[in-house]
């Protein structure tokens, strides 16, 4: 049961890694010095901290756990994604993609109950 929860913390620590690159890649400023673009880069360096720790607790989880159970489960990222996206950067949410949301979660709780 440990390694369950391992692994939703590696999909989370993903997932915020990805929310970190989108706002970094939105506000790298189009002119100034190199050394000023480093420094707006900041939430870019963050995500890939983050992307890096994640592999780390994915790793560890992978020990323990069938990859064929715990792989799917990373799908939990594009849903948390999906969700972070319209709250945080106001992205359209369409029927299409609602739709293609539902397929992943009933995906993720088909494996998750196997």
């Amino acid at each position: 049961m440990k390694e369950i929860y391992i692994i939703l913390f590696s999909v989370l620590l993903g997932a915020v890694g990805q929310i970190a690159f989108k706002y970094g890649a939105t506000h790298i400023p189009e002119t100034g010095s190199l050394t000023e673009k480093i420094i707006a880069a900041w939430p870019i360096i963050g995500g890939l901290f983050l992307y890096g720790l994640s592999t780390l607790f994915w790793i560890y989880a992978l020990r323990t756990v069938e990859l064929s159970y715990a792989y799917p489960l990373i799908s939990l990222g594009y849903v948390l994604v999906f969700v972070a996206s319209y709250f945080l950067f106001q992205e359209s949410i369409s029927p299409l993609r609602l739709g293609g949301l539902v397929l992943i979660i009933s995906g993720i709780v088909l494996v998750a109950k196997s």
